[in-house]
């Protein structure tokens, strides 16, 4: 009698248990980028969430390389768009932002300007937490900054 009941209590842990999914922050493998001048400056507008503040800070500390011997480079990231929709039986997330390089070389009278934006989107559908919706959020937000290298890469 005593194997029912624990055979019975077992059973019902088992289908009370709520199911686990998690969604795995995405892996970040940023290039370098190098840039011909001798200074690089950075601007962030003031509305980055925190999130993609720290991101674009670490990739140009440690990604955007200077190997020049005149000149500067100063870097603006502004219009940080980020709207969230409903999907069928999801939601979505789009998320935009533009940049502008300028790099000033003044000895040889040369100004270089490189003005462009990025997109990016994310997507959740099914059950899922605002803890998983918040990765998503983040991932699309890494995602961005990983189009914004490989775009400046080719420009560079």
């Amino acid at each position: 009698m005593n194997k029912i009941y624990l055979l019975l209590l077992g059973i019902l842990l088992v289908g009370c248990q709520t199911k686990a999914s998690y969604i795995d922050p995405i892996k970040l493998e940023f290039e370098n980028v190098s840039f011909d001048v001798v200074q690089k400056q950075l601007v962030i507008e003031p509305n980055l969430p925190i999130h993609l503040h720290m991101l674009v800070e670490e990739w140009f500390n440690q990604k955007v390389k200077i190997n020049g011997f005149d000149g500067e480079m100063k870097f603006t990231i502004s219009d940080y768009l980020e709207e969230v929709t409903s999907i069928a039986d999801g939601k979505r997330v789009d998320i935009s932002l533009s940049f502008n390089v300028i790099l000033n070389k003044p000895t040889l009278s040369q100004i270089k300007k490189i003005d462009g934006s990025v997109s990016s989107f994310g997507t959740l559908t099914g059950d899922f937490s605002l803890i998983e919706f918040d990765t998503v959020i983040q991932n699309t937000q890494s995602n961005l900054i990983l189009r914004l290298s490989r775009y400046l890469k080719s420009k560079a």
